[in-house]
């Protein structure tokens, strides 16, 4: 004989498919949160990379240009844009002829670095360290025997330049170089220092 009791408590001890269904919603959930907080993390490390790696390479650019005294450069890899990476040189901008590399910084496609571009758009023609005393409006850190940064014809460079995620606009940082020639990294969102952009 079958009791009634014994069953009632064996079918209510399981859990009823309603509930495996709210479990595994909930779980998708909290893995598709997890996946886009994951992401957001890796872009804003591949940002940092880029950031830290421009300025790293400018103050070699200096270190570089005092210990040869002489006058070297940090510039764009190739077409004037700092969106493909940059490399350091000895020589003069306005002839390829005679130029030394002495280190490069490229962008690659299976690189972390990939993902990161210039925000153009919140730029005035003046910045990305761009002299416009040259015909070509040449992009370039410049250092002669260890000198703040200076332009082709010798005035100073006090500029900037906006690093930007492709996937997450909202990932930007201005790195600021001051009258003094101090680097500063702002976040605009979190900066106490406003990142203004006279």
């Amino acid at each position: 004989m079958i009791d009634i009791k014994t069953l009632r408590q064996s079918s209510s001890s399981g859990f009823s498919l309603i509930e495996v269904m709210i479990c595994l919603m909930i779980f998708s959930i909290l893995l598709g949160f997890s996946t886009h907080l994951f992401q957001r993390q890796r872009a804003l490390l591949q940002l940092q990379r880029v950031v830290h790696a421009f300025i790293a390479d400018a103050q070699l650019t200096r270190q570089y240009s005092r210990e040869l005294s002489t006058f070297i450069s940090m510039r764009p890899l190739s077409s004037n844009q700092w969106n493909h990476g940059w490399q350091i040189q000895v020589g003069d901008l306005s002839k390829e002829q005679g130029v030394r590399v002495l280190k490069q910084y490229a962008f690659h496609a299976e690189t972390l670095t990939s993902h990161i571009q210039v925000a153009e758009d919140q730029l005035k023609p003046s910045q990305q360290f761009t002299d416009m005393s040259t015909p070509r409006k040449t992009r370039h850190i410049s250092f002669n025997r260890g000198q703040i940064a200076v332009l082709h014809n010798g005035g100073f460079v006090a500029n900037r330049i906006i690093w930007q995620h492709q996937h997450y606009p909202d990932l930007i940082r201005h790195i600021i170089l001051g009258p003094g020639g101090r680097w500063r990294i702002c976040n605009p969102k979190e900066d106490n220092q406003a990142c203004i952009n006279h």
